[in-house]
């Protein structure tokens, strides 16, 4: 897919683990794709070797045409990656952080600038900018790692847990921004544990479980889809419902004292 992402049977092993078994899946320019599943389902993994962070073990895939690996410049400056688990630098200002990543990203000086005040306006970190980053609470930090994913218009978003950590105001903002980056022919993939923000921001949602892809949904048409192990079910659904149904529901422990 020159235009898209794609995956060819993606496979990472830590020791005896498979974080990721075989992932195949192609999201094309205009999707906003979203991984859902439990904790250690590959998710993280998935975007991080998309990303050019982790090398698979097996398998291959394509950004926009171009064969991700690591250090390849020409697709870093067309990624936008966000995620909790790679920090920021606690020692340097969020406005520094953003204006060097404007920079390396080939914008100039006077671009930058402008980007970065429009990114602070938008994230409502403006009061925030000058303060150094190991004072910033969760959400801040959060809202600088987007703003930082955000500063070069990349074509294509890789966002793990996006909305961890953010108010009301920035989840509105966000969801529109990343509306707005599908609608300009981009392709946002991200993770998320809100079902209820998946479904009103992504176009199709993979489940994922024990490092598979078990089943794919086409959220914008309200029906199930054909992929993985899943057959069309042309019923309308609900993310949580269908969640339990391919992972298995939770079993509850009753506790005596509550």
């Amino acid at each position: 897919m020159t235009n898209g992402v794609s995956s060819d049977r993606l496979t990472k092993v830590y020791g005896d683990k498979h974080a990721l078994s075989d992932l195949t899946f192609q999201v094309s320019s205009g999707c906003v794709y979203g991984m859902i599943g439990p904790n250690g389902a590959g998710k993280t993994t998935a975007l991080s070797i998309l990303a050019g962070l982790t090398r698979p073990t097996s398998g291959t895939a394509t950004i926009l045409g171009m064969d991700v690996r690591a250090q390849h410049r020409q697709l870093v400056g067309k990624i936008g990656f966000c995620s909790p688990q790679f920090g920021l630098f606690d020692y340097l200002k969020g406005r520094e952080i953003l204006i060097g990543c404007g920079l390396m990203h080939g914008l100039s000086a006077r671009e930058s600038e402008m980007r970065v005040n429009d990114l602070l306006e938008l994230l409502h970190l403006e009061e925030a900018a000058d303060h150094f980053v190991y004072e910033y609470s969760q959400g801040m930090r959060q809202k600088l790692g987007l703003a930082c994913a955000l500063i070069h218009a990349p074509g294509v978003l890789l966002l793990d847990e996006p909305f961890v950590g953010l108010d009301s105001t920035a989840v509105y903002r966000l969801v529109h921004t990343l509306r707005r980056v599908a609608g300009n022919g981009g392709i946002v993939i991200l993770t998320s544990h809100d079902l209820a923000l998946v479904e009103r921001v992504c176009d199709r949602v993979g489940i994922l479980h024990e490092g598979r892809l078990k089943q794919e949904i086409d959220v914008s048409s309200r029906v199930g889809g054909l992929s993985g192990d899943s057959v069309k079910t042309q019923q309308p659904y609900g993310l949580e419902s269908l969640l339990w149904e391919v992972v298995g529901k939770p079993e509850m422990k009753e506790l005596s004292w509550i």
